[in-house]
C-alpha cells in the first residue's frame, strides 16, 4: 500500500513539475524572440558569422561579416549567450556596425519575427499542453498501473522536449539543460514503456538488463554534456556526442521494433503492432515528405521542419489509446481502406492539379504544385473516410431507396426460412423481383446438359415465356459466369442463381414498366439476392435429395426386408439426441423452476399457518412437490446424461447403475473395465443409451431377480455383455417390438456405429445380449 502511494505521488509530482516547467519556458519564449545570430571573436571584435533562417535577424538588414558592437547597451563579451554559446540571443537591443562602418541600433521584438509566435510558441505550447492533459487523464484512470505511469513520464518528457527546443536555441541555460535531458530521455522512456506494455502479453520487447544499461549510459552522457556547457559553454564535440547518442537510441529502438514485429506478428499482440507501426510512420512521414525529401530533391522545403514536428503528437495520442482501450479498432480494415481510397483519389487529384497548374500557369514539380497535390490528396482520402461513416449513420434517412432494398432482402430471407421446396422458393424469388423492381416479366429457366454432355439446352415451365426470348438466351454465353452474375440480354438481364456441372438455374428479369435501365443500387440488390438465393437453393436441393433417398430406402426395405443404411441411422439418432437435449433444457428451465418456486411459496405459507390440520396437508403437498421435482430431474438426466462429457463413459455408467440399485429390487452385478477412457462421443452415447435401455427393460418388464452387466475392452474391441434371469420372450415375436424404441432402437444404435449385436432369449429362460464395437476408427468410418 505504501509503495502504491509513493508510486502515485511521484506521478503527481511529475505532472506538477511539468506544468511549472511549461510555464517557465512559455514566459521565456514569449519574452524573447529568436534572434538567430551566430558570432565569433576575431581581434577582440565579435563578427556575425551566420544568420539563422526564420530568426529575427534574417528579417533585418544585418549581414554576415557585420560587427556586433553592443548587446543590451553593453559589450558582447558580457552577454551570457555570446560567451557560452557564441550566439546573440535573449537581447532587447543590438548595436551593429555594418561593412560600410554605419552604426545601427535595432530593437528586438516580435513585430519582425517571421511568424515566430506560430512556430516557436503556439505549436510547441499546444503540443506540451496536450501531453499534460493526456497525462492527467491517464493518471486519473490508471494511476496504480506501472505501465501507465511510465507512459505518463514519457508524455511529460516529450512535451517538455518539444517546448524546450526553441528556448534551448535562444541560449537559456535551463532550457538547454532540459532539452539535453528530455530529448534522449523521451526515446528511452518510450522503449521502457513498450517493454512494460508488451510484458502484459508475456512478450519480451527488450530485456530488463538492457534497459538498465541504457539508463546508465544515458545518465553518464547527460551529466557530462550538461556539466560541460554549464561550466565551459557549448562546443561542437559535446553536441556531436549528444546527437550521436540520440541517433543511436533511435536506430536501436527502430531495429527492436521491426525485429519484434516480425517475431510476434502472428500472436495476440499483432493488432497492437499493426497500430503502433502506422502511428510511428504517420508521425515521421510529414517531416520526411514535406521537409527532408523536398530539400534533397529541390533544394527547398515545402514546410518548415518546425511545423512538421507537431505531427509527433500522434505518438502520445496513439500510446494513450493503446493503454486505455479495452477493444482496439480494426487497423487492418483502415489500412485496406487507405489503399483503396488512395487508388481512387490519385487520378482525381492528378487531373485537378494539372488543370489548375495549366490555368494559373504554375510550374510543374514546383513547390506550390507539390503542396497543392499533397493537400488535395489527403483531403480527398479523408473525405472518402468521412463519407463512408456518414453513409452508415444516415443511410435510413438520406438514402431511403437504398434502405428499402436492404429491408426487402431481410424480409425475403425471413420469409424464405419457412419455404420447404425448391419450387416454392423460386416462386417467392420471382414475386420479390417483380414487387421490388416493378418489372413486367420474371421467368425461371433451366440450362440442362443433353446427349453426351457436350451440348446444353434451355427449358422452362413458364407458359408466358416467348420462344424468341428462349432463342436469344440460347445464344448467350453462360459458361464462365458464377452464381450471382448479371448477364445483359436485349429485353432485360439474366441472373444465375445456382447450378452444378449439368444444371444451371437462371432467372430472367425483363425491362421495368417505366422502361428505364436498372440503376446501380438495383443491380447490387439483384446480385445480392441471386447470390444468397443460390445458397438457399443449393440447400433445398440437398434436402429434397435426402428426402428422395430416404423414400427410396423405405420402399427398398419394405420390398427386400433389409435394414436402413448406417449413415441414416446415425442421422436419425443424432436428431433424436438433439431433441432430447432441447426437451431436457426446456424441462429444466421452465417446469422444474416453476416447481421450485411453488415449493418456496408453499413453505412460506406453512410458516404462517397455525392450524395443525392445514399444516399437515401442506406438509403432504410439499412432499408431493418434492417427488415431482425429483421425477423431473430424473427425466432431465435420462433425456440428457449430465455426467457423460465430464466424467467419461465408465463413471457415467457407474452413476446410472448406482441410481438403478436404489430404485430396483433385483440384484445387479457389474464389471466395468477402468481402462476404457476417452472414446468417440457417438460410441459413448450409444453404450450409455443401450445400457440405460437394458436396465429399464429389466426393471419394468423382465421380472428378473438377478442382472449382470460386463463392459470390457480387448485390443480394439469394446464388448458389452448383459444377462438376466427374467421371464424372457419368444424370439419369433421379436418383430412386434419394432413398434417401440426398445430392442429395435438398441439394434439400430449399435449398427449405426458399425457394431454387432446378438440377442438370445426364450420364455422362462431370461435374456442375454452380446454387443461388440470396433474402436479402431471413428463412428463416421
Amino acid at each position: 500500500m505504501i509503495k502504491s502511494v509513493k508510486f502515485t505521488t511521484y506521478s503527481l509530482m511529475s505532472i506538477i513539475l511539468a506544468i511549472m516547467i511549461t510555464v517557465y519556458l512559455t514566459i521565456i519564449i514569449f519574452k524573447y524572440p529568436l534572434v538567430g545570430m551566430e558570432v565569433k571573436s576575431t581581434d577582440n571584435r565579435w563578427i556575425v558569422e551566420r544568420i539563422v533562417e526564420n530568426g529575427w535577424a534574417s528579417s533585418q538588414s544585418i549581414e554576415e561579416g557585420d560587427i556586433v558592437e553592443l548587446v543590451d547597451g553593453e559589450k558582447p563579451e558580457r552577454h551570457t549567450t555570446v560567451v557560452k554559446f557564441s550566439r546573440v540571443e535573449m537581447a532587447d537591443s543590438i548595436t551593429i556596425i555594418d561593412q560600410d562602418s554605419k552604426r545601427n541600433t535595432y530593437a528586438v521584438t516580435y513585430k519582425d519575427s517571421n511568424g515566430q509566435y506560430l512556430i516557436y510558441l503556439f505549436l510547441p505550447l499546444v503540443f506540451s499542453i496536450t501531453t499534460i492533459i493526456l497525462s492527467v487523464f491517464l493518471y486519473r484512470r490508471k494511476k496504480y498501473d506501472k505501465t501507465a505511469v511510465i507512459l505518463i513520464y514519457f508524455l511529460l518528457t516529450i512535451g517538455v522536449s518539444y517546448l524546450s527546443a526553441p528556448v534551448s536555441a535562444k541560449g537559456d541555460i535551463i532550457g538547454r539543460m532540459l532539452n539535453t535531458i528530455t530529448l534522449p530521455g523521451s526515446l528511452l522512456l518510450f522503449a521502457h514503456f513498450l517493454k512494460s506494455y508488451f510484458g502484459q502479453f508475456n512478450l519480451v520487447f527488450i530485456k530488463s538488463k538492457s534497459v538498465k544499461r541504457l539508463y546508465i549510459v544515458y545518465s553518464v552522457i547527460v551529466l557530462v554534456t550538461t556539466g560541460s556547457f554549464v561550466q565551459y559553454g557549448i562546443n561542437e564535440y559535446m553536441l556531436s556526442i549528444e546527437l550521436l547518442f540520440f541517433l543511436s537510441l533511435l536506430v536501436y529502438l527502430l531495429v527492436h521494433i521491426m525485429r519484434f514485429y516480425f517475431k510476434y506478428k502472428n500472436t495476440e499482440a499483432s493488432n497492437v503492432l499493426k497500430i503502433l507501426l502506422p502511428t510511428l510512420f504517420s508521425s515521421l512521414l510529414p517531416f520526411a515528405g514535406l521537409y527532408a525529401i523536398p530539400t534533397l530533391l529541390f533544394g527547398k522545403e515545402l514546410v518548415q521542419a518546425e511545423m512538421t514536428a507537431i505531427f509527433l503528437l500522434i505518438i502520445p495520442i496513439g500510446l494513450v489509446y493503446l493503454q486505455l482501450a479495452e477493444k482496439l479498432f480494426d487497423i487492418e480494415f483502415l489500412l485496406n481502406r487507405l489503399r483503396y481510397y488512395t487508388f481512387l483519389s490519385f487520378p482525381f487529384t492528378s487531373v485537378v492539379v494539372i488543370v489548375v497548374c495549366f490555368l494559373l500557369k504554375i510550374d510543374f514539380l514546383s513547390k506550390e504544385m507539390v503542396m497543392m497535390f499533397t493537400l488535395l490528396l489527403i483531403s480527398t482520402i479523408l473525405f472518402l473516410y468521412i463519407k463512408e461513416y456518414v453513409d452508415y449513420y444516415f443511410k435510413n434517412h438520406l438514402f431511403s431507396q437504398k434502405g428499402n432494398y436492404e429491408n426487402s432482402l431481410y424480409l425475403f430471407f425471413q420469409k424464405a426460412k419457412h419455404e420447404t421446396k425448391v419450387s416454392s422458393l423460386i416462386t417467392s424469388l420471382q414475386n420479390e423481383i417483380k414487387q421490388v423492381l416493378k418489372v413486367k416479366n420474371v421467368f425461371y429457366i433451366e440450362r440442362v446438359k443433353v446427349g453426351n454432355g457436350e451440348k446444353w439446352t434451355l427449358t422452362t415451365n413458364e407458359k408466358e415465356c416467348p420462344d424468341a426470348l428462349m432463342e436469344r438466351l440460347e445464344k448467350t454465353q453462360w459458361d464462365h459466369h458464377r452464381t450471382g452474375s448479371l448477364i445483359e440480354v436485349v429485353d432485360g438481364v439474366g441472373i444465375i442463381i445456382g447450378g452444378d456441372h449439368d444444371h444451371l438455374h437462371i432467372i430472367f428479369c425483363g425491362i421495368k414498366r417505366s422502361k428505364a435501365n436498372l440503376n446501380i443500387q438495383e443491380r447490387i440488390w439483384l446480385e445480392s439476392l441471386a447470390y444468397f438465393s443460390g445458397i438457399l437453393l443449393e440447400n433445398f436441393q440437398l434436402i429434397e435429395g435426402l428426402f428422395e433417398k430416404i423414400e427410396s430406402y423405405k420402399v427398398e426395405t419394405q420390398i427386400t426386408n433389409t435394414n436402413y443404411p448406417y449413415w441414416l441411422s446415425r442421422l436419425l439418432f443424432s436428431l433424436s439426441e438433439k431433441e432430447r437435449a432441447n426437451l431436457s433444457i426446456d424441462l429444466h428451465d421452465s417446469v422444474l423452476q416453476e416447481q421450485l418456486q411453488l415449493l418456496r411459496d408453499v413453505e412460506k405459507i406453512k410458516v404462517d399457518v397455525e392450524d395443525p390440520a392445514i399444516e399437515n396437508e401442506l406438509t403432504k403437498l410439499i412432499e408431493k412437490i418434492l417427488d415431482s421435482i425429483h421425477l423431473i430431474r430424473e427425466t432431465c438426466n435420462e433425456l440428457q446424461p449430465p455426467f457423460l462429457s465430464e466424467l467419461g463413459i465408465v463413471q457415467s455408467i457407474q452413476v446410472l447403475i448406482d441410481q438403478t440399485k436404489l430404485r430396483c429390487d433385483f440384484i445387479l452385478k457389474t464389471e466395468l473395465d477402468p481402462s476404457i477412457q476417452q472414446l468417440d462421443k457417438e460410441y459413448e452415447l450409444t453404450l450409455y443409451r443401450v445400457i440405460q435401455e437394458l436396465l429399464n427393460n429389466a426393471s419394468k418388464h423382465s421380472l428378473a431377480t438377478e442382472v449382470e452387466i460386463s463392459l470390457q475392452k480387448t485390443k480394439q474391441l469394446i464388448i458389452l455383455k448383459y444377462s438376466d434371469n427374467g421371464k424372457g420372450f419368444d424370439m419369433a415375436q421379436l418383430q412386434d417390438s419394432f413398434k417401440t424404441m426398445g430392442i429395435f432402437g438398441m439394434k439400430e444404435r449399435v449398427k449405426s456405429i458399425n457394431g454387432t449385436i446378438d440377442i438370445t432369449s426364450a420364455r422362462g429362460k431370461g435374456t442375454q445380449v452380446f454387443i461388440e464395437i470396433k474402436t479402431g476408427g471413428t463412428a463416421n468410418d
